[in-house]
Parts: C-alpha cells; sequence; structure tokens
C-alpha cells in the first residue's frame, strides 16, 4: 500500500469536519441501555436508534451492514477467509449531575468535544470506521475480512458480545478500541456485588447517591430527623481512583457525626468502603506485578425499606482468585451486620506480548507515533477483552490537557461529567488503526502464503 504518512495526515485533515458531526449524530442519542425491553428493543428505544444512526453512517461509508438481533451492529471490509473483529460499543452510562456543557449535544471547544460517549465509546467507534474507510477509498484489498461490531450492552454485563458469540462465529483474532495505546494484554477480574445492612434506626430517613456501580460517586445525600445532609465527591472510573473522591464515603462519615448515628454500623461500613479505592477498609487489598492494585468501589448506596443497599465495583488482580476476595469481604460485612445479595464475577483475561498479532499492533503504534519501544500494558476496566476469543483492547485513549476547557476539578474523564474528547487525539488514532489494519492483513497473508508452501512441500 503505497501513501506517506503526510498523505493519510493530510486525508484525515480534509475529513475532521465530516467526522465530527458523524460523532455529533451518536452523542446526540442517549443511548443508556436498558433491560429486558421489547425484541425489537432489546436494550431500549434509545439503544436501537444509536445502531441504526450508526448503521447508517456505515452505509454512508460505503460499507456492507448487519444488524444483530437490534443488539450490535457490524460493519464488512475485506474478502479473506479470516476474520479480525474490531470491537466497540455505542452505549453509555446515565449522565450525572453537574455538568458545565450539555450530556447529549456534543459541544465542541478549543480542540475538544464534550458530551456523554465522545471518548467512550463512541468517538472511538467513528475513529475506527474511518480509518477502513481510508483504505478502502485507497483501493486497498485486504487479505483478510475486518469486522468492525459495535455492540448496546457493554457498560452493564455485555451481553450483547454473549449474544454475538451465540449466534455468529468468533473472529479469528480481535481488538477492542475501548482502552488506552499502546496494546492492554489483559485486564483485572471484576466482581459486581450487591450489599444489604441489616435495619438501620429510624432517626435515617432518607440516603442516596452514586449512579453506577463502575463510577465514583460525585453526590450523595441524607436526612436524619429532618436534617438535610449534602457531600461532593470528584467522579471518575471505578477502575481508576486516582484523583476521584468518593462522596459517599464523604457522606457516611458526615453521618457517623450526628447525634443518635455514632455507632451505626451499616454507616461504618460504607464509610470504610467508601474512604479509599483500593480495599484497605474492607481487608481486601493486594496486588501483582502482572496488574497492580485491586480496586474496590462503593458506586450506589440507598436506603430502601430500612435497610442500605448498594453496589460494589471490585477489579481484582489478573492472578489472584474472586473467590479468596470474596471470603475475605464477606468476613468484613458479617462484622457491620452486612450481606451479599447478589455477586457476578467476570474473570480476567491475560495474553502474552510476544503473540505475533500483539506485536502487529505495538508496531503500528510505533510507526504512527514514532516511539522505540511502546510496552503493552494490563489495566483494571472491564471491555468486550475479557468475553472474547483471542482478543486485546488497543486504544485509542492518550494523554490530553484539558486544563484549556476551565472544567470543575474531576470533569472531562470518560464515566465523569463533561466527558471530553481530544480532536487531535482521535485524528491520531485513526493514523495507528490504518496501520494496525495493513500489519494485520499483511501477518495474515504471510502466514497463508507460508501454509500452502507447507502444503505444497508435503505434497511432494
Amino acid at each position: 500500500m503505497n501513501f506517506t504518512q503526510e498523505q493519510l495526515q493530510d486525508w484525515i485533515a480534509c475529513r475532521e469536519k465530516e467526522m465530527v458531526e458523524d460523532i455529533r449524530r451518536l452523542v446526540r442519542v442517549p443511548s443508556i441501555a436498558e433491560q429486558g425491553t421489547t425484541e425489537e428493543a432489546p436494550y431500549g428505544a434509545a439503544c436501537k436508534a444509536v445502531l441504526e444512526e450508526m448503521r447508517q453512517i456505515g452505509r454512508e461509508k460505503g460499507f456492507n451492514t448487519e444488524n444483530h438481533g437490534n443488539r450490535l451492529v457490524s460493519f464488512l471490509y475485506g474478502e479473506g477467509d479470516r476474520e479480525i473483529g474490531i470491537w466497540g460499543h455505542l452505549d453509555v452510562v446515565p449522565e450525572g449531575e453537574g455538568w458545565k456543557y450539555p450530556p447529549f449535544d456534543c459541544t465542541r471547544v478549543r480542540g475538544f468535544l464534550i458530551g456523554r460517549g465522545t471518548q467512550d465509546n463512541k468517538g472511538p467507534a467513528i475513529a475506527v470506521l474511518y480509518a477502513m474507510a481510508f483504505l478502502k477509498e485507497k483501493g486497498f484489498r485486504p487479505e483478510v475480512r475486518f469486522r468492525q461490531i459495535l455492540g448496546c450492552m457493554e457498560e452493564q454485563g455485555m451481553e450483547d458480545a454473549e449474544y454475538y458469540l451465540a449466534h455468529e462465529k468468533a473472529p479469528d483474532f480481535s481488538f477492542v478500541s475501548d482502552c488506552r495505546f499502546p496494546v492492554c494484554c489483559g485486564e483485572k477480574g471484576i466482581l459486581n456485588l450487591r450489599i444489604r445492612s441489616s435495619k438501620v434506626t429510624g432517626r435515617l430517613e432518607n440516603l442516596h447517591g452514586g449512579t453506577a456501580p463502575n463510577a465514583i460517586a460525585a453526590r450523595a445525600e441524607a436526612i436524619v430527623r429532618g436534617k438535610h445532609f449534602y457531600a461532593e465527591g470528584i467522579a471518575g472510573h471505578a477502575a481508576f481512583p486516582e484523583g476521584g473522591k468518593n462522596a459517599l464515603g464523604v457522606l457516611c462519615r458526615q453521618l457517623l457525626q450526628a447525634p443518635g448515628l455514632e455507632c451505626e454500623p451499616a454507616l461504618k461500613m460504607a464509610a470504610l468502603l467508601g474512604s479509599e479505592g483500593y480495599g484497605f477498609g474492607a481487608g481486601i487489598a493486594c496486588s501483582d506485578e502482572k496488574s497492580g492494585r485491586l480496586t474496590c468501589n462503593l458506586g450506589t448506596l440507598e436506603l430502601k425499606q430500612g435497610r442500605l443497599e448498594g453496589e460494589l465495583d471490585i477489579r481484582y488482580p489478573v492472578t489472584k482468585k474472586a473467590g479468596e476476595i470474596l471470603k475475605k469481604l464477606e468476613g468484613f460485612l458479617d462484622d457491620f451486620g452486612c450481606e451479599i445479595i447478589h455477586q457476578a464475577d467476570s474473570p480476567p483475561y491475560f495474553i502474552s506480548s510476544e503473540d505475533p498479532r500483539v506485536q502487529c499492533l505495538t508496531d503500528a503504534y510505533r510507526q504512527a507515533m514514532h516511539v522505540r519501544e511502546p510496552k503493552p500494558y494490563t489495566m483494571g476496566g472491564g471491555t468486550y477483552a475479557r468475553k472474547l476469543p483471542r482478543t486485546v483492547g488497543f486504544g485509542p485513549g492518550m494523554p490530553a490537557d484539558l486544563s484549556d476547557l476551565d472544567l470543575p476539578k474531576g470533569h472531562g474523564n470518560g464515566h465523569g461529567a463533561d466527558e471530553a474528547q481530544s480532536i487531535k487525539n482521535l485524528q491520531k488514532a485513526i493514523e495507528i488503526y490504518v496501520y494496525a489494519l495493513l500489519n494485520l492483513s499483511n501477518y495474515y497473508g504471510n502466514q497463508e502464503e507460508i501454509q500452502g508452501k507447507e502444503k505444497a512441500e508435503r505434497a511432494e
């Protein structure tokens, strides 16, 4: 394939306005997944609408599209026998509170797009599509079949990926465009737990806070004998506690100072779980060399029928076992008269950085970024990679300076208020994805050639 990096960059620059508008078309659909709706809209009307909008964008770029049970859409490029899956998602977490800009209107501010999904994961979905569109426009005929696959239940359990695998053949290799560059070779295990306390004192009349288990609570409030208590935190993703502050922990520590609540066990439990993001308060802190520290987030808490109910998001290292963590946590909760009433475990995964397909992706990052030795990594974030065979994470997250946006502290993150995406970073991601597709095509083309020669030699 003959083109220079400058020619690729010029092509991308000429389509900046078009790219921004395509992202805006998706962000304007508030595609928060719903459970248990109709077969025509299994994840709700908004998710069906965003899938159709994305499908229309794909058609406009000249790709054949497929609808998979109104749960996912896919775009095909190439006709090879081997298939490479490129996964992303179009559902988003709830908008939460405290936005400076409209969450579902994709505002452009000094080189950034602000809106729910610009980072996670609508902007990246468009970047991948544009990479395929560039190669298609240049007449490149890949040695493999590329399939971009976009679901709408990633943020709430990934049932969409399970549906796809139950009805379609898994790709020979996949990468997920829902993390940071260069290559994510592993993800921590994820425990999602619902916990419940014994009866609390009647002095506590109301308590609620948080929007989702995988988001650090930004606000929480309670009423004690008619007196209102309010706490603010710093929102963020549960998997990355650094810089976050859990409003639920702040609130519960306040309440423990209120008359009549000083010894309330359930509040003490919640205060410990919300005090920091690494499980020290619950006695479950641990780490390993491959994936780092366990994280533990009390994402929601609510007073229901005289008991506190909350949701925990625990990301545990790839070498640890969920059972070991649960045993310790159950002991901690029991000390405060609390229990686990629901649990779900998504085990960790890990692929060697020496895998040749991982090297194809690493080399693509090196080619576009002109860095010597980009190092694959592992993370606490949860993506489709943990549900799929032969899959890694690959971008497009890169560092971005948000200081010029004059946002409140903690704003701009993927699951926080004023979620922001750098346009330049997305454009660079398109470059990287172009090289990645070329490298993977060449790799599989060479494999076919080698296998053909070996077959011919055996026949002789």
